[in-house]
């Protein structure tokens, strides 16, 4: 019970490491560090080098491919620039068979001391620094859940399963073992370990630890999917590269035992030699070939690789809505073409803003999800815009793009408030089992201005100037509704206090799109003559 108890936790603490990275990891990847990975992952030899050391540190290839599956959802690199990373990181835990293990719980506990320690100092008041403290906090619980995992095993008896594993071993039962033992621990070290023990004790030959390590090896890259936990879409992309790192290898391996033993020699004598009659020797390049073998084929195909993982894993919706379309880190060359960039990246979220809201006369089934799912999209693109922005000023752009990038900082922040109260808004509308009159006409007054917020984007400085007059201090009015509602006679006071909300927030929307009509208004840039030249119409936008 005690075992299962710490695999149950083993896989929790793995579940919230990852959870804590996969925020984090999107909110701290700054420009140096894009540019540091990215130059990692260049070439397929640097990314496969890079991640053969990342697989040597962590000791688990399973881990190393779901931090590159969170960067990759973090827009730190692509899918294909991952895959030469993955296959290293393969190669990378078989040279832990060769030499000394680190100790996971030392570095967990540094880990966790450093976090500690910076929250004691008061350094989590930074944003950059508060992001990565998310970061190396999850990685500690994932480290942590992964030695739980691993040292869970460690309570049966390694000479009794030995003994039970030498009555009648078959190649089939020597795969199915080396599977479970793989797919439960999160590892194939358990079983190699096993199988090693098994092997030395002269209970198991060769030729029964070949198939149980052949099993347990298949097994580990099953177990990424497990690992994965709520990855989808992009994020999960990369667990299929790495099964398939692991498939290639087994079948290579497999393929070249059998020919072996075809052509008239003992497959498992020329193991022995190889390892120079020492048992341990022997696995360890077993284990090594398995790994080198999938590794360098996969990488050597990683566009076929590509295509497979991303068919066997297609982008989820909520991966649609949170990659932008237009900025891109190649257009930093050019400053202007830059900011045209994101010019454009912000009218296409100020088309996407009706869609935050509800549209009561035809809710369907769903429809909520979904808008949660386009309001994180449309908040991380967003955030990605900004920084886009503020890369841009950093180069010592000239005066009129400096204008143009701070209007566009300005624009974004205030379509990123506009997001959050639209938001918050329909969940106070959503709470309603059945929308109260004042509800449900607040809420398509709402949707009605913001639509012609949109609407204004392709039209004429009128169209602003009829918004902005309609968006006016409706402060009376609203005062007038919030007494109505404090003297009602309401059967519910839940009810009540759900309508002022809604109220509330609805004076919040409407300032807010008053003060982003202003804002995007042409007139109102006479002066900055780079923001007329980048303005996009938004049907444009829509085309591309």
């Amino acid at each position: 019970m005690l075992i299962l108890a710490g695999l149950l936790a083993g896989l929790g603490l793995l579940f919230i490491g990852l959870k804590l990275m996969s925020v984090h990891l999107q909110q701290a990847m700054g420009r140096r560090v894009r540019t540091m990975l990215k130059a990692a992952t260049r070439s397929s030899f640097s990314g496969f080098f890079c991640g053969a050391f990342a697989g040597a540190a962590a000791q688990s290839s399973n881990a190393v491919t779901l931090i590159a599956g969170n960067l990759v959802r973090g827009g730190v690199f692509t899918t294909r620039d991952a895959i030469p990373v993955v296959a290293g990181a393969n190669v990378g835990t078989s040279a832990l068979v060769f030499i000394a293990s680190i100790d996971m719980r030392l570095a967990v506990l540094m880990l966790i001391a450093l976090v500690g320690m910076t929250y004691q100092l008061r350094l989590d008041r930074r944003p950059n620094w508060r992001d990565w403290m998310g970061v190396t906090l999850g990685l500690a619980l994932l480290f942590l859940g992964l030695d739980f995992i691993k040292s869970a095993p460690k309570g049966i008896d390694i000479t009794q399963a030995a003994d039970a594993l030498s009555s009648g071993m078959t190649p089939l039962l020597g795969l199915a073992i080396g599977f479970v033992a793989a797919v439960i621990t999160q590892s194939a070290s358990t079983a190699t370990i096993l199988a090693v023990a098994a092997t030395k004790a002269r209970l198991l030959g060769l030729e029964d630890s070949f198939y149980l390590i052949l099993g347990a090896n298949f097994g580990s890259g099953i177990a990424t999917l497990v690992s994965a936990g709520g990855l989808a879409g992009i994020g999960k992309q990369l667990c299929f590269v790495h099964i398939l790192v692991k498939a290639v290898g087994c079948v290579i391996v497999f393929a070249v035992w059998q020919g072996a033993n075809l052509a008239g020699w003992d497959s498992a004598a020329l193991l022995s030699d190889l390892g120079g009659g020492e048992p341990t020797l022997s696995i360890s390049l077993l284990f090594l070939a398995l790994q080198l073998s999938g590794g360098l084929v996969i990488t050597g195909l990683r566009g076929l690789t590509e295509k497979i993982s991303v068919a066997l894993s297609p982008a989820s919706v909520e991966d649609q809505v949170s990659r932008p379309h237009f900025i891109h880190d190649a257009a930093m060359g050019d400053p202007s073409t830059a900011l045209d960039l994101a010019s454009r990246e912000t009218d296409r979220l100020v088309s996407l803003l009706p869609d935050l809201l509800p549209d009561l006369d035809q809710n369907s089934a769903g429809a909520a999800k979904q808008r949660t799912v386009l309001w994180h999209g449309s908040s991380l693109i967003v955030t990605a815009t900004s920084q886009f922005v503020v890369r841009v000023i950093e180069r010592r752009v000239g005066r009129e793009d400096l204008d143009l990038a701070l209007h566009l900082q300005e624009q974004l922040d205030l379509v990123k408030f506009l997001q959050d109260t639209l938001h918050d808004f329909s969940l106070v509308v959503e709470e309603f089992k059945e929308v109260p009159p004042l509800a449900f006409n607040l809420s398509e007054a709402l949707r009605t201005i913001v639509l012609s917020l949109v609407d204004a984007r392709s039209g004429t400085n009128e169209d602003f100037d009829i918004l902005i007059a309609l968006t006016s201090d409706r402060s009376d009015l609203l005062d007038r509704i919030r007494r109505a509602l404090a003297g009602s006679a309401l059967n519910s006071g839940e009810e009540a206090r759900k309508l002022l909300l809604a109220t509330s927030m609805f004076e919040r929307a409407v300032w807010l799109v008053r003060r982003l009509a202003v804002a995007l208004r042409p007139d109102a840039n006479d002066d900055k003559p780079a923001v007329a030249r980048n303005k996009v119409n938004l049907e444009e936008a829509h085309a591309d």
